[in-house]
């Protein structure tokens, strides 16, 4: 950043008045200003010796004590040196306040804020000060209640808008009370708003790699304790995260931050740092993250009031196994998301609306698409359902879900899963003709809008898992891989993101014996634990803790701690990967998901037998 300076404004108030006036306690304060400061008070003109001049506009008003004067005419437009006439009973201390209000110590800023061509938005600025009479005039010095940041921008894009977000919580607009004392204002301040600052850019088009696009943003002059991010959007949703200040930083209300060039690449983010020579002070080297996406999935079918003692404790009648379910699944945050064993009640408008359910927890109703049409006609004991209406279809069937102001599906569809068929191609394009397979993969190919990558996302679901089967379950992943062999090879190769309950772990029950069919799969794919434990960023937590079945299979109680913890055998809900030939991801981060209730029984539940996984993974 390059620090320039905004002198302060300076105003000479002067009285005029007349016997009756005096009498009567009425005046006119005719407030001679003279200002030095960025062009437009309105307006930054051209730096000289570092000092930006700020000059008043007609329509410009102050105020003092809460009164304000009269406007500025034509005439005055572009001078620093301008009068303004204030008129009424008005007595010391005299506060006066730029722009104008009927307030005596409150300045309010717009939580929006619209670009002005080198310039900044002259709603968005403010100043104060007290005046102090010398001889039969009045005076004052102005102190900036903002200071300004300006981001220089290259490249071709089309900008809809920055969004500013303060890290450390401070205060980016709204009401803001001044201090005072019997001298009038004393320069602490309280208030505002927390929140998003909005700085429209109305379709502004940068003009090229070769010529900045200079944009002006006023900020409250405070310490930023935890640094700024501005996240600038392209018209079509995607954007660019600028960040500075990481390790904090003052704003003087003298101050014009300058921060590099940059030329505008969506998804990517980069530390603003000094045009001039870099200091630790403002951070080192440039930095660039790779966009990401975060991917979970979450097997919801526990409370289907399977038998047991503890059945009433798990229905999805329950209101707080509702709240869990919903809760699980907005808790997630992710991008793009699958869920297992969807039912014909979990539609919907349905009596078990699962998407209602998230929605009342937080989860975007109108940021989320919720992909939900298909239907899976073979019931779990292999019987064929008939009809085409969900009713009678969705049994034990795969669906997803993605934030549309990051992913768009290009296309989707569902094959079938084969259990006893060497050509499983074969058999899995058949969907409605064969019964050799009970179980779904729903595959949708996405582009990433922020950086503009694509990939493929597959939600599934294996057949249960017996110690040392080699029966269904294993067809089950063999032609898991010729159905991603035939999207890479025959559709396009680009790289797969893959989720589900697969019903096996990387151990068998004894959780030292490896598990064959977990040794089968990663011959092909990669576990996305596997890679982020040997990647060294696995935390402790997960690794003692790497279950994501929550509790017993036999009573379906769910001391989830102690039945996850050191249990690889019972970590069956995966996220797994297949990088193509021209594009990797790379897994940054694991979690699951551990929402609880405690029912009537005094015991901790979880809202479903699995727990919701969730990953972070870049595109490199």
């Amino acid at each position: 950043m390059k620090k320039y300076l905004i002198t302060a404004l300076a105003l000479v108030l002067a009285l005029l008045s007349c016997t009756k006036e005096e009498e009567t306690n009425e005046s006119v304060m005719v407030l001679s200003a003279s200002i030095s400061e960025p062009e437009t008070k309105t307006m930054l003109g051209a730096p000289e010796e570092k000092v930006y001049q700020v000059l008043w506009q007609a329509g410009d008003r102050i105020s003092v004590n809460g009164t304000l004067s009269e406007a500025l005419g034509s005439g005055d437009n572009g001078k620093k040196n301008v009068d303004f006439t204030v008129g009424g009973s008005l007595s010391a201390p005299y506060k006066v306040l730029y722009p104008g209000t009927t307030s005596s110590n409150v300045i309010t800023l717009p939580d929006n804020q619209n670009y002005v061509a080198g310039s900044f938005d002259s709603e968005a600025v403010a100043s104060y000060g007290n005046a102090v009479k010398a001889g039969d005039k009045y005076s004052v010095r102005l102190t900036n209640f903002c200071g300004i940041i300006r981001f220089a921008l290259k490249g071709s894009a089309t900008l809809d808008r920055i969004e500013l977000n303060s890290l450390g919580s401070e205060k980016l607009y709204g009401s803001f009370t001044l201090a005072t004392d019997s001298d009038g204002f004393t320069g602490d301040f309280s208030g505002g708003t927390a929140g998003t600052l909005t700085y429209n850019c109305n379709n502004l088009t940068l003009t090229g790699t070769d010529t900045d696009t200079y944009l002006y943003i006023a900020i409250p002059a405070q310490t930023y304790s935890a640094g700024v991010e501005a996240l600038v959007y392209q018209a079509d949703g995607a954007f660019m995260r600028l960040k500075f200040w990481g390790s904090g930083s003052t704003l003087a209300s003298s101050d014009l931050i300058e921060f590099e060039s940059k030329t505008f690449a969506a998804g990517r983010t980069e530390n603003l740092l000094a045009i001039n020579a870099l200091t630790a002070e403002n951070g080192g080297e440039p930095t660039a993250t790779p966009p990401g996406i975060t991917v979970g999935v979450y097997n919801i079918k526990m409370a289907e009031n399977r038998s047991g003692d503890n059945s009433a404790y798990r229905s999805m009648d329950r209101a707080d196994v509702q709240a869990g379910l919903g809760s699980s699944i907005a808790g997630m945050g992710a991008d793009i998301f699958g869920i297992n064993e969807i039912g014909e009640d979990n539609m919907p408008g349905e009596t078990h609306d699962i998407k209602a359910w998230a929605v009342a927890q937080g989860l975007s109703s109108s940021n989320y698409t919720w992909m939900m049409d298909y239907p899976n006609k073979v019931s779990r004991d292999g019987n064929v359902l008939t009809g085409y209406s969900y009713s009678g279809e969705m049994y034990y069937a795969n669906v997803f879900v993605y934030n549309k102001t990051t992913i768009e599906v290009e296309d989707e569809g569902y094959v079938w899963l084969c259990n006893d068929e060497d050509d499983y191609w074969s058999s899995m394009k058949n969907a409605y003709e064969h019964s050799t397979g009970r179980h779904t993969a729903v595959y949708a190919k996405c582009k990433h809008k922020v950086s503009g990558n694509r990939f493929w996302f597959i939600v599934t679901h294996f057949d249960t898992y017996i110690n040392n089967d080699d029966g269904d379950n294993l067809n089950n992943v063999k032609s898991f891989k010729t159905f991603a062999q035939h999207l890479k090879n025959e559709v396009e190769d680009l790289p797969i993101i893959a989720v589900g309950d697969l019903n096996f772990g990387p151990k068998e029950q004894d959780k030292t014996t490896d598990c064959p069919n977990y040794a089968e799969l990663t011959s092909y794919w990669t576990d996305v634990y596997d890679k982020v434990k040997a990647d060294g960023n696995m935390t402790d937590y997960y690794k003692t803790y790497d279950g994501t079945q929550t509790g017993s299979q036999h009573s379906y109680y769910y001391p989830f701690l102690s039945f996850t913890k050191n249990h690889p055998d019972r970590r069956l809900d995966h996220i797994i990967f297949k990088n193509s030939a021209s594009q990797t991801v790379t897994p940054i981060s694991y979690k699951t998901v551990r929402r609880t209730y405690v029912a009537e029984d005094d015991n901790t539940w979880c809202p479903s037998d699995h727990l919701p996984v969730v990953a972070y993974i870049t595109f490199d």
